[in-house]
């Protein structure tokens, strides 16, 4: 059993609305409305419902998160939850929110005070806010399956085939994403992130990961290359999976499916976290998840109005998962 599997921990949802983050609809996404609730709502509701997470900070343009979750925090009263005024961009986001999290911190502190300190070990969940499918079952499972024990820093992912219920249907819309490809899995990333946040050395690289993260547009592709090979440590190891990766992501979507799955061979899902945790100067790992719902984010008007279509439908998925895997679960017992 994983160490993860029996602590409490902290949560940060990113809910930002700066710098490289996407508008959709001409507004900040986590405070659309689905079936009159703002998708924020959402995220927040299955962190409460999860056995793991004690404290929720929430960051963004706090007069609106709190405004559109009025409600949701007046009936709130076994756990403290903060709002905070967002900032600049992602990483400082995340930085200042996780140093909220600390028992006692204020504003101006100096962060190099924790160092050498109990608080220097605090590894915190951070997940955006965008996924309005996040179940306290896929949060969980993201514990139980995360080896924080022996890692810094944990990032979830799904494999493909667990995406499929997603994909779109006859006479009816889905959502069907490209894939990372290695050779011994497909998957895409979950918004789940897992880390000791004050292990992490190059926390830069964690923003331009961020901004350049759609690499379906090729002058992102362009972007990472160059600060990839701009990296101190991993740089020709990381440009060469990269590559690996861009090819078989560009022969999948271009249906040579069969030349991609010879490329894929050439790199292993364990040798892509060990580069990963070069560029970020941690030792990283992957923790998988089965559900789907954490991987499916809000990035484009029409994925909203699809996940409104499928709403109920693909809750309703989940949660037969869930009890199928509870029922598994008492066999084996």
């Amino acid at each position: 059993m994983n160490s993860g599997s029996s602590k409490l921990y902290d949560a940060l949802i990113l809910a930002g609305d700066r710098r490289a983050s996407r508008n959709i609809k001409g507004g900040n996404k986590t405070l659309l409305t689905i079936n009159e609730r703002p998708v924020l709502s959402y995220v927040l509701s299955a962190l409460l419902d999860s056995k793991y997470v004690r404290n929720i900070l929430i960051v963004g343009p706090k007069k609106r998160i709190e405004k559109a979750l009025k409600s949701d925090l007046a009936r709130i009263k076994d756990r403290k939850i903060t709002v905070l005024e967002q900032w600049d961009n992602l990483i400082e986001n995340v930085w200042h929110g996780f140093l909220h999290t600390i028992e006692g911190y204020k504003e101006g502190v100096d962060p190099d005070t924790y160092l050498n300190t109990p608080e220097e070990e605090k590894a915190v969940l951070a997940l955006s806010g965008d996924i309005p499918l996040l179940t306290s079952y896929e949060i969980d499972e993201f514990f139980e399956n995360a080896e924080i024990d022996r890692f810094d820093y944990i990032a979830g992912i799904t494999p493909d085939h667990f995406l499929m219920p997603y994909y779109p249907k006859k006479n009816k819309p889905g959502i069907r994403h490209s894939y990372f490809h290695a050779r011994e899995i497909k998957w895409r990333h979950n918004n789940l992130h897992l880390g000791r946040l004050f292990k992490v050395r190059n926390k830069i690289y964690i923003q331009k990961m961020y901004e350049y993260r759609h690499q379906r547009e090729w002058k992102d592709i362009i972007k990472l290359i160059f600060t990839i090979l701009r990296t101190e440590k991993g740089t020709y190891k990381a440009f060469y999976q990269f590559a690996v990766l861009q090819a078989c992501m560009f022969l999948t979507n271009r249906r040579f499916g069969w030349l991609s799955d010879f490329i894929r061979k050439f790199v292993t899902l364990s040798s892509i976290e060990n580069t990963v945790g070069l560029l970020l100067g941690v030792s990283a790992k992957t923790s998988i998840t089965y559900y789907g719902g954490a991987a499916l984010d809000i990035d484009s008007d029409e994925e909203l109005e699809t996940i409104k279509t499928n709403l109920d439908e693909w809750m309703a998925y989940q949660k037969e998962l869930f009890n199928s895997k509870k029922g598994e679960s008492k066999k084996g017992k």
